[in-house]
């Protein structure tokens, strides 16, 4: 009980400076409508899943501490919760794994051609199988170890192939900028924090910076292909598909989806900057450097041995004082 009961303090601790991160990313993100780049995201999920703690104390006390005791229900009640996600978690994919077998392997010949010229231009070296099935969206990308691209085969001819080589190059930029994987880690931090409403919102905006970060980097390669007006076009579309898909009450998109959207239609139409992107940098490492020094600030006062700031004596790790 005492070694699980100082695993709860740690999660708590990191939730704290987790959350605290996550406030600053979504008013730099949504207030002051920065883009913020992926490994800015990164360092969120980081804070939340590690303790950075200052250099003279100890994660775990080595003492019985009397205070553990009243963490007993909710330190247990947190290990219960986590088995149960990891439970349901697992429960999904396996279920998931089992729909894969029920989809086809696209034999459209047109799309098979856009999709292996995208591949080779991308530089993939193991190109992920493209399936055909029914989906709630167009296409997307599923899969860590070996991924694969899962897409609406009606809805995809009904693209020009400038608009389809740009959505084909979208999906494979996010295998091989691999955030697939991030994002499946970012699941386990959620399960880690799962009493934390913050956690679940930062991984939420996480997605939307994969996108982003898809955006610019398959831009990039697109230069003389597609035209920025095209790819807009086409994610303009596969929205408006995946609007109309619902035939059950809720679960199109909503308000917020839309004008997550224009943010990123806005930023690619618009272009960047290397100045502005630059500041902004500069500015995001500033703020995770703060946060950073705030969780080693903030690691002398919660973990072991605890200095007494009421009474002004500190203690050092490895050092005893008599009393």
């Amino acid at each position: 009980m005492q070694i699980l009961g100082n695993l709860f303090n740690a999660v708590l601790f990191v939730s704290v400076i987790g959350s605290i991160f996550t406030v600053i990313s979504l008013f730099v993100n949504h207030v002051l409508r920065c883009t913020l780049p992926l490994w800015f995201a990164l360092w969120g999920m980081l804070f939340f899943c590690v303790p950075f703690l200052s250099p003279d104390v100890f994660f775990i006390s080595p003492e019985t501490q009397d205070w553990i005791h009243g963490y007993r229900i909710a330190s247990m009640l947190w290990a219960w919760g986590c088995g149960v996600l990891l439970a349901h978690d697992l429960v999904r994919l396996m279920l998931a794994r089992r729909a894969l077998m029920h989809y086809r392997t696209c034999d459209n010949e047109r799309l098979n051609r856009i999709y292996s010229n995208c591949a080779a231009a991308a530089a993939i070296k193991k190109i992920p199988a493209l399936y055909c099935g029914t989906l709630e969206n167009p296409v997307c990308v599923t899969g860590v170890i070996r991924p694969v691209i899962l897409m609406r085969e009606t809805v995809l001819e009904q693209l020009t192939d400038r608009e389809l080589t740009a959505v084909f190059f979208h999906e494979l930029t996010h295998v091989k900028r691999k955030h697939v994987l991030w994002g499946r880690l970012y699941d386990y931090v959620c399960i880690l924090n799962w009493m934390n409403p913050f956690s679940w919102i930062a991984r939420r905006n996480f997605s939307l910076h994969c996108e982003t970060d898809c955006d610019s980097h398959a831009m990039k390669k697109l230069q003389g292909t597609v035209t920025d007006t095209e790819y807009a076009s086409a994610i303009i579309r596969l929205l408006q598909y995946a609007t109309v898909r619902s035939a059950k009450p809720g679960t199109g998109t909503g308000a917020l989806d839309f004008l997550l959207t224009k943010r990123r239609i806005k930023r690619i139409t618009a272009g960047t900057s290397k100045i502005r992107d630059g500041l902004t940098a500069f500015l995001l490492a500033v703020l995770a450097a703060l946060v950073l020094l705030l969780s080693l600030r903030f690691s002398r006062e919660s973990f072991y041995p605890y200095p007494a700031y009421h009474t002004g004596t500190e203690y050092s790790a490895g050092l005893s004082w008599d009393t």
